[in-house]
C-alpha cells in the first residue's frame, strides 16, 4: 500500500511540474512576443505644422499640428497611435474630424518615428508607464501653446494608443471626452491570451483540471518577471476607468477582431459604465480595421461624438502626475 501511495505522490509531482513548466512557457511567450500587427507606412502631410517636445524623463517627441485655416476651430483632437505607427497615421482615422471643422494634435511616442529612442527599451503591445509619460508630454505641450490651450479638447487612440487615451483622460480634467478604436485591458488581455497558450501546450484533458487560480498566479509572476527584465511597468488600466464615468467615452471594436476579442471590449465597456459609455461593435471590422469595414459609418459617429465638446476654454492643468504614479502600482 506504501508504495502505491509513493507512487501515485511522485506521479502527481510530476504532473504538477510539467504543468508548472507549460503555463510558464506560455505566459512568457505571450508576454514577451508582440502579435504581428501590421500598422501601415504612412508619409509626411503638407497640410501639417511640425512641433516637437520634451517627456519628463527628458526625451524628445516629435509632433505634428494639423490646424483650420480657413474657419474656427471646433476643438482639438489629441490623436494617440497604434504599436508600429507614427504620428502620420491620424488622418487615416481622423480625415472625417479634420473636414468636420476640428483640429488634430499627434505625435511619436518613444521609439517610434522620429521621436527619440529609448535604450533598453523595446515597445511591445502592452501598455507601460513610459507611454503615459509619454502622452502627459502631449497635453503638456498643448497646455504651453495659446493656440491649443484655448481649444475645447477631445482625445482619440488606437489600439495600444486606445488604452494610452483612456488612462490619460482619466488623469486630466482637461479632457472632455475620449474615443478609441481596439482598445483593450492589458491584465483582461494577458489572462486571455494566457489561457489560449495553455490550452496550446497542454492536452486537453489536463488543462480541464488546472484551476483558474493557478494560471492567474503564473501570469502574476510572469508579468512581475517581464516587467523586472524589460525595466518597465505595465500600466492597470482598470484603475483608471472609474474616474471617466463622469464623461462621455466612445469605443469602437471589430467583431472580427481575433486579437482584441468582443468579450475584452465588453468588459471594458462594463468597467466604464454603460450610462456614459458607447460600444460600437462593427460588422465584419478586424483589428484596427473599422474604417475599412464602414468608413461612411464610423466618420459620422466620430463626428457626432466629438460635436459634444463645449466652447468653454480649459482651465484645468492636463495631468496630476501623482494619481498616474499610483494607478500604476
Amino acid at each position: 500500500m506504501a508504495w502505491i501511495i509513493a507512487t501515485c505522490v511522485v506521479a502527481i509531482t510530476i504532473m504538477m511540474i510539467v504543468v508548472q513548466l507549460a503555463i510558464s512557457r506560455a505566459v512568457m511567450r505571450m508576454l514577451e512576443n508582440a502579435p504581428p500587427l501590421n500598422a501601415g507606412d504612412f508619409g509626411a502631410d503638407s497640410r501639417a505644422n511640425e512641433l516637437r517636445f520634451e517627456t519628463e524623463d527628458g526625451l524628445t517627441l516629435q509632433a505634428c499640428h494639423f490646424p483650420q485655416r480657413e474657419r474656427p476651430s471646433r476643438g482639438l483632437i489629441l490623436f494617440c497611435h497604434e504599436l508600429g505607427g507614427n504620428r502620420w497615421s491620424a488622418l487615416s482615422y481622423c480625415e472625417a474630424l479634420f473636414e468636420a471643422g476640428f483640429e488634430i494634435l499627434s505625435f511619436d511616442f518613444r521609439n517610434h518615428g522620429s521621436s527619440d529612442k529609448q535604450a533598453g527599451y523595446e515597445p511591445l503591445h502592452w501598455l507601460t508607464q513610459f507611454e503615459l509619460v509619454d502622452v502627459r508630454g502631449a497635453l503638456s505641450l498643448i497646455e504651453a501653446r495659446d493656440e491649443l490651450k484655448q481649444q475645447p479638447l477631445g482625445i482619440f487612440g488606437v489600439s495600444r494608443g486606445g488604452s494610452a487615451a483612456l488612462a490619460a483622460a482619466a488623469t486630466s480634467k482637461a479632457v472632455e471626452c475620449v474615443a478609441c478604436e481596439s482598445a483593450y485591458s492589458t491584465r483582461s488581455m494577458m489572462s486571455l491570451f494566457s489561457q489560449r497558450w495553455v490550452s496550446l501546450l497542454v492536452p486537453q484533458w489536463m488543462s480541464g483540471w488546472i484551476p483558474a487560480w493557478h494560471v492567474e498566479l503564473s501570469l502574476t509572476g510572469g508579468r512581475l518577471y517581464s516587467q523586472f527584465k524589460r525595466k518597465c511597468r505595465y500600466a492597470h488600466i482598470e484603475r483608471y476607468l472609474p474616474k471617466l464615468r463622469e464623461r462621455p467615452v466612445l469605443l469602437i471594436s471589430g467583431e472580427r477582431d481575433n486579437y482584441v476579442r468582443p468579450e475584452i471590449a465588453n468588459a471594458l465597456h462594463q468597467c466604464l459604465g454603460e450610462e456614459t459609455t458607447e460600444l460600437w461593435m462593427v460588422p465584419k471590422a478586424r483589428h484596427n480595421g473599422a474604417r475599412q469595414a464602414d468608413k461612411e459609418g464610423y466618420d459620422q459617429r466620430l463626428v457626432k461624438f466629438f460635436s459634444a465638446l463645449s466652447a468653454e476654454s480649459r482651465k484645468e492643468p492636463a495631468t496630476d502626475p501623482v494619481e498616474v504614479s499610483e494607478s500604476l502600482r
